[in-house]
């Protein structure tokens, strides 16, 4: 180990309070492989530049002190740090986030290039995840492990139980993507068990772990064109629809950006058409009967008899009230 390696493992490595034997110079000497005499100049330097290093006879220690160490971290260390801020930040009282969000910028400064920051912060599409993380605890440890497997390349096996029949079944996954979508976190990936991509919610796998071996990941991989036709997870075949808004609905959609095919017509401040082009699948039809009254679907007329049809299935639910 050259002497500036050596310096910068001092820095890290010596202990910050007194009392310490392991860190004589005797101790120091045989730990890096060098003279004692060695120890004392690579000591004498550290002083020098300013580190309070000192010894109280029983070994040498750093006393506190509000001087920044450099810690040279890469781009991969940093886009954890930064991911895992913006979850910290969420706890952080609302007058300390300021302070926080400082902290952070000083943290990166000092312990990387702007070109590692920049790499951190553009390190991987295929990795968004949402804090907070409000999917469960079980989603929090699966999603550490599919982002580790997804960085890596490598495959997952994991236990996994169907939302829509309950069964279970184990599978071997190559991950493509991990994203926050509909108010949880899910794997895309390719199932061996399946033969094709699917999209899994992170917590409703029983166990999961990252294999040794190689996963296929497709050149240009398109995130964008599996969620094509979904109007938040689940996809097929795309339709054009039409909806008439109307109320204190349509003044809170006006602005608002739904899906990646919306398009809007505004009547007046307070009438809205919308359409998108998406699949008619059960989380479209719950969001459009959330609209209520104040919404009603033009087009296709399938779609239109699907949700009338709830409609009255909903009023009959309170015919004796």
């Amino acid at each position: 180990m050259n002497q500036c390696l050596r310096l910068l493992s001092l820095l890290r490595n010596l202990p910050r309070s007194r009392g310490n034997p392991d860190s004589t110079a005797t101790a120091l000497a045989r730990q890096y492989g060098v003279s004692q005499r060695t120890i004392y100049r690579d000591i004498a330097l550290l002083q020098q530049a300013g580190c309070a290093v000192v010894s109280d006879g029983q070994g040498y220690c750093i006393l506190p002190t509000d001087q920044s160490l450099p810690a040279a971290l890469d781009s991969s260390e940093l886009a954890s740090l930064i991911y895992a801020s913006q979850w910290v930040c969420t706890a952080v009282p609302e007058a300390l986030r300021p302070a926080f969000a400082s902290a952070l910028d000083k943290l990166t400064a000092a312990c990387g290039t702007t070109d590692a920051v920049k790499a951190a912060l553009d390190q991987d599409s295929g990795i968004a995840v949402q804090p907070p993380l409000t999917d469960g605890p079980s989603a929090t440890s699966n999603m550490a492990l599919a982002v580790q497997a997804r960085r890596a390349h490598k495959k997952l096996r994991g236990v996994y139980c169907s939302p829509e029949t309950g069964d279970v079944t184990e599978r071997v996954l190559h991950p493509y993507a991990v994203v926050y979508r509909g108010h949880a976190h899910y794997l895309v990936a390719y199932c061996e068990l399946r033969g094709e991509e699917r999209t899994f919610r992170l917590d409703r796998f029983r166990r999961l772990e990252v294999l040794d071996a190689v996963a296929d990941l497709p050149h240009g991989y398109d995130l964008d064109h599996h969620f094509a036709g979904a109007w938040e997870v689940t996809g097929g075949r795309r339709r054009r629809v039409r909806l008439l808004v109307r109320g204190e609905t349509a003044r809170r959609l006006r602005s608002s950006h739904l899906h990646s095919s919306q398009e809007v017509v505004v009547h007046a401040p307070d009438e809205i058409e919308l359409a998108f082009r998406v699949a008619l699948t059960d989380e479209f039809r719950g969001w459009v009967l959330s609209l209520g009254p104040e919404a009603e679907v033009l087009e296709p007329p399938s779609l239109r008899k699907q949700i009338c049809r709830a409609a009255r299935r909903i009023l009959s639910n309170y015919a004796a009230s």
